[in-house]
């Protein structure tokens, strides 16, 4: 057997050594390259969950701005027809005794806190622009152009807006006047109070706005402008 040459063998490892360097370089490469895709791909996941909870968190406040409105607008409508149902009941009395005493006495329903008599007018009715139930805000039955229903020419809106889970209750409630308990009208006026509400999906908190006005006893069946045009109360919903 031939040996090799003692003064080969340093060649031999010359060229074996620097085929080593650069395999471990190549592994280092794609290490690095691997953590800099890993790097790119959890900023791009970190910023979409930044977008997406902005995203929501934008919906969630314009839902809960909408949702107020609505309350307020049904405790509006709420409160324009407690004052027809309380001009209707006064029949021309100059006092809202008759009308106290017609209404069966005060709600029972109410929070523990609420220490004077609130005499239920209308109790929960929705608010609603659909056709039914009859006496609801819209009369279908107009057929003429920009009436009701239709629109400029003449054609149903089929898509005229509806509102859900909306409705309003109101109640009066006598003012502080010479009577102590609050049961008997003695200077012919009295609050009338107006709470729309919005409710959600099962187990979140409904909205609420709560509008107000002092009417006086009369023919008119109550005068005085209501309580969020006098500029006496913030009716933001809650």
């Amino acid at each position: 057997m031939t040996r090799q040459p003692s003064h080969m063998k340093p060649h031999a490892s010359l060229t074996a050594r620097p085929r080593s360097v650069r395999g471990t370089r190549r592994r280092a490469e794609r290490g690095v390259a691997l953590l800099m895709a890993l790097a790119l791909i959890a900023f791009i996941t970190a910023a979409a969950l930044v977008s997406l909870r902005a995203v929501s968190t934008e919906s969630a406040l314009q839902g809960n701005e909408r949702r107020a409105r609505e309350a307020f607008f049904a405790a509006q409508a709420g409160l324009a027809e407690g004052r027809e149902v309380v001009r209707l009941r006064l029949g021309g009395r100059n006092e809202f005794n008759t009308v106290i005493n017609n209404l069966g006495g005060p709600a029972t329903d109410l929070p523990p806190d609420i220490t004077i008599p609130w005499y239920q007018v209308i109790g929960w009715t929705p608010y609603t622009l659909t056709s039914t139930p009859a006496g609801t805000a819209v009369d279908p039955t107009f057929a003429g152009a920009n009436r009701e229903m239709n629109g400029p020419d003449g054609v149903r809106l089929e898509d005229f807006p509806e509102s859900s889970n909306v409705r309003y209750r109101v109640f009066l409630v006598d003012d502080d006047d010479a009577d102590p308990l609050r049961s008997v009208d003695e200077n012919s006026k009295v609050w009338l109070v107006s709470v729309g509400e919005v409710t959600g999906p099962a187990g979140s908190q409904p909205h609420r706005s709560i509008v107000r006005t002092l009417i006086n006893a009369g023919t008119s069946g109550g005068s005085g402008p209501p309580c969020w045009d006098a500029g006496c109360e913030d009716n933001g919903g809650g």
